[in-house]
């Protein structure tokens, strides 16, 4: 039974306070300064309460309370290391701060929108926002689970229709892809391991500016870069050598679109002369495991010359097991030695950065290049998605769509791609891993 009378505290203050029984039996009461008040939240709560979906303020959890059994969830399922970090920074930096006192149930779609509105405000960008917004809408599901909450305001909140300045802006700041010609050139020098290139590079208002690049002979690096450093007193300088495995890794990312954490996880069993199986990733504590999601399991097709380079890298490395890309001690390559240490260097080399000096192109860019790649040559978006290992063909449009056209198809596509970046079958160099155009027959896992 529902009530509202009038009551006077011993302060001689006058409240009016409702009083109604909840799904669980119990009686609840809630005071208001007016009885348009009472009766609102009344109305509201009998309508919760014959739903069975109302959640007493007393009883009602926190986001901040939400989210930890989100993380305990998470632990229990024994999500990804990556997936738990995640999900930490970006509750910690931009909903706890905001929502993470309110309480799940009073937490409504126009309090998303305001939220989103004061990141946006505050400079973050729409991967930051959109980013946070699926760790919200993750608590809320949890709760959901837990019978915490009964809708998610994440879900429930309607897009604001976009402006067509928005529209255009988000047009141009589609995914970058590097170019052919850039994408070749950064092969052929990852195949030059015989050389050292100087870098030398001085600091102005525009960022880091190279001054000056140097090829000499890797034979004596440590007196090459002294002679040089003393030509250039000011300058910032550094010495970079290609090592033995850099060709076939970018190879393999631009070639058959792999993400960074599966090309260090790459085990030579998962090798196939016309295909590649991805199975494993290795994460950002450099651990590896199985793929995070049931998309990413999957076979990718390879042309002839991607399987030669890994034929022929293969025979080089002398492994016949184990990781295609491991380190000196057969561990899985550091993703700050692959990104900071050989492709920002190998970039910064051949000139291919940005007005600021940094590098143009970042170890996922190789991906979208592959992902291209197989567009421009006639695969369809159904199997981008496969080969790409999208959650699904939606998702493939929504990033890839403007780039589709009809053409060639299946493994037919793969090949022309890598014809497209590295021409007819011609070594990059003479110390090119022996020859990349000559597949070595007595490599097992090829056959």
């Amino acid at each position: 039974m529902a009530t509202i009378r009038k009551r006077t505290l011993p302060s001689g203050k006058v409240v009016w306070l409702a009083g109604y029984t909840d799904g669980g039996g119990a009686r609840r009461f809630k005071q208001f300064p007016t009885k348009r008040e009472a009766d609102t939240f009344l109305t509201r709560a009998r309508s919760e309460v014959a739903a069975g979906n109302h959640v007493p303020d007393r009883a009602a959890s926190t986001v901040d309370q939400g989210y930890a059994l989100l993380i305990s969830a998470l632990e229990i399922d024994k999500a990804a290391g990556a997936t738990l970090h995640n999900y930490r920074v970006y509750y910690r930096g931009h909903v706890q701060p905001f929502l993470g006192s309110r309480l799940l149930p009073k937490v409504h779609p126009a309090d998303v929108g305001d939220w989103l509105e004061k990141l946006r405000a505050e400079g973050r960008t729409d991967d930051t926002c959109r980013r946070a917004r699926i760790v919200l809408g993750a608590i809320f599901d949890e709760a959901i689970r837990r019978r915490l909450a009964y809708s998610n305001p994440v879900r429930s909140l309607r897009s604001r229709r976009r402006t067509r300045r928005a529209e255009i802006r988000d047009a141009e700041e589609r995914v970058r892809i590097p170019e052919r010609d850039a994408v070749r050139a950064m092969l052929a020098a990852a195949a030059d391991f015989d050389a050292l290139f100087l870098i030398a590079r001085a600091r102005t208002a525009a960022g880091l500016q190279t001054i000056d690049v140097r090829r000499t002979s890797a034979q004596h690096p440590i007196s090459a870069l002294r002679a040089f450093r003393a030509e250039h007193p000011e300058a910032e300088t550094e010495a970079f050598r290609p090592p033995p495995w850099l060709r076939p890794m970018l190879a393999t990312m631009a070639l058959a679109g792999l993400r960074i954490g599966e090309a260090r996880g790459l085990g030579w069993h998962r090798v196939r002369a016309e295909h590649l199986e991805v199975r494993e990733a290795v994460d950002r504590y450099n651990v590896r495991e199985a793929v995070k999601t049931v998309a990413g399991l999957r076979s990718i097709p390879i042309g002839p010359q991607l399987a030669a380079i890994l034929a022929n890298w293969q025979a080089v490395s002398g492994r016949t097991d184990g990781l295609v890309f491991p380190s000196e001690t057969g561990t899985p390559l550091g993703y700050p030695n692959i990104v900071n240490r050989q492709i920002a260097p190998l970039q910064v080399a051949l000139g291919i950065v940005s007005a600021d000096g940094s590098p143009r192109w970042t170890a996922h860019s190789f991906r979208h290049f592959a992902v291209s790649l197989w567009i421009d040559e006639g695969a369809n978006i159904k199997q981008v998605a496969e080969w790409a290992g999208h959650e699904s063909p939606e998702f493939t449009q929504r990033v890839y769509g403007h780039l589709f056209n009809s053409g060639r198809t299946d493994r037919r596509a793969a090949t022309a791609g890598e014809l497209s970046v590295l021409g007819d079958a011609q070594p990059a160099t003479p110390t090119q891993h022996e020859n990349d155009n000559e597949v070595v027959s007595a490599t097992p896992v090829m056959a």
